[in-house]
C-alpha cells in the first residue's frame, strides 16, 4: 500500500514547480543585499546616535544578519544584551523591511575619523 503525503509537503499539488523558481523566492537577491547595506551604513548614525557611531563600524550584511565591529569587548557586550533588539527594530523601521534578523557585534579595528 502507497501512502500519500500530507498536504503540507507540497508547494503546489496540482502543478509542478522548479525549484529554481523556488528558491529565487526564498533566497534575497546579491543586489538586494548591496542596496539594503548601503542603506543601513547612511541611516546608522541616525539609528545608533553620535556615541555609538564613533564605537562602531558596520563589516558586513551576510543574509539576514548584519555583523559589527566595536571598539572594545565591554561595548559589544552592553550592545547584544541590552541594545540589541531595539537596533534590529530601530534598522527595519527605517529601512521600511525586514532586512534584518540578526546582528552580531565583535570587537575589531574601528577607523580613526569616527572618534573625531
Amino acid at each position: 500500500m502507497k501512502e500519500e503525503l500530507p498536504e503540507r509537503y507540497f508547494y503546489s499539488k496540482n502543478t509542478a514547480i522548479k525549484i529554481d523558481k523556488i528558491l529565487k523566492e526564498i533566497l534575497p537577491k546579491k543586489g538586494q543585499l548591496d542596496k539594503n547595506h548601503r542603506r543601513i551604513e547612511s541611516a546608522w548614525r541616525d539609528i545608533i546616535g553620535e556615541d555609538i557611531y564613533r564605537n562602531t563600524e558596520i563589516a558586513q550584511l551576510k543574509g539576514r544578519t548584519l555583523y559589527i565591529n566595536v571598539e572594545s569587548s565591554v561595548m559589544a557586550h552592553h550592545l547584544t544584551n541590552f541594545e540589541k533588539l531595539a537596533i534590529i527594530n530601530k534598522i527595519n523601521e527605517t529601512i521600511g523591511e525586514r532586512c534584518v534578523e540578526d546582528i552580531r557585534f565583535k570587537v575589531g579595528r574601528i577607523k580613526d575619523d569616527r572618534r573625531e
